[in-house]
């Protein structure tokens, strides 16, 4: 497995040298969203769709023109299938922004483009119904990533400290960036380190990490002992980064429950809740 993922960065890495010689930034940049594009859709789980446009809320607020979504594939209706699509909000995983060299001024904005995303995500109670049952949920908060293939007279640790001030920025995790990856390079992401245990584990999934910092703060204010911590982790990982990358990202797709879009509320807003979702 770590042979076939080392081809494969290999591969991206070859035809990301190859793209140079279209003049245009724009066009190369959208060659290289193609490549990364073109390999989710061939090797995740049919089940999830992977395409670009923006994400659309009932209120009709949109997103920003998303480098890659992936959306519920079984689920999601496609509101516009042309070169840019539009879909609805509750039916989206999440987000990944790709850069061709991943500058300070990029990775920011790309942070920003992320938390404004997460802002449209709705919180409101759904319906789920099979034949043995039938229940509400909430769902589960989507995520957002940024894949660079090359580093811009930077480095992983300098984008570390970029995405440290980002974060103080923010405040709130609701809105902070899952995962950054840069080809040959390495990973950044958080974990979460369980002092009793002596662990520390992946912390890449919105809903653990909302969850684990709310007992932080209950914790703290009834005075009682606090295990665990969090922290930003830089991961040299370089050559096995795509990986690491690919792996990371079917962690979290497997662990999020979406809501069934209800296209009844998107062309009037006053009629009831009436999708529900079959197994």
């Amino acid at each position: 497995m770590q042979a076939f993922f080392s081809s494969v960065e290999d591969s991206m890495l070859a035809l990301y040298r190859q793209a140079e010689v279209v003049r245009h930034s724009g066009d190369r940049g959208e060659n290289r969203e193609q490549d990364l594009r073109d390999f989710l859709q061939k090797h995740l789980p049919k089940k999830y769709g992977v395409t670009k446009g923006e994400i659309i809320t009932q209120a009709g607020k949109h997103s920003h023109a998303a480098d890659i979504i992936i959306y519920d594939a079984l689920n999601c209706p496609v509101l516009y299938s042309q070169r840019t699509a539009v879909l609805p909000v509750e039916g989206v995983y999440g987000i990944i922004e790709v850069k061709t060299k991943l500058s300070k001024s990029e990775f920011q904005d790309d942070i920003k483009k992320i938390e404004r995303f997460k802002n449209l995500a709705p919180r409101d109670l759904s319906v789920i119904q099979t034949r043995e049952y039938s229940t509400v949920h909430r769902p589960t908060r989507p995520f957002g990533a940024i894949f660079g293939y090359e580093l811009a007279d930077n480095s992983l640790n300098s984008l570390l400290l970029n995405y440290s001030e980002e974060c103080e920025r923010i405040h709130d995790v609701n809105y902070f960036t899952n995962l950054v990856a840069v080809l040959g390079v390495g990973l950044i992401h958080f974990e979460k380190i369980d002092w009793e245990l002596g662990e520390k584990t992946l912390l890449l999934d919105t809903d653990e990490f909302v969850n684990l910092v709310l007992t932080i703060e209950k914790r703290r204010r009834n005075n009682e002992e606090i295990p665990f911590m969090y922290r930003l982790i830089a991961d040299a990982a370089m050559d096995k980064t795509f990986g690491r990358f690919f792996i990371y990202l079917l962690l979290m797709l497997e662990r999020m429950k979406l809501g069934t879009p209800d296209l009844g509320r998107y062309f009037d807003p006053s009629l009831p809740l009436q999708i529900t979702r079959e197994s």
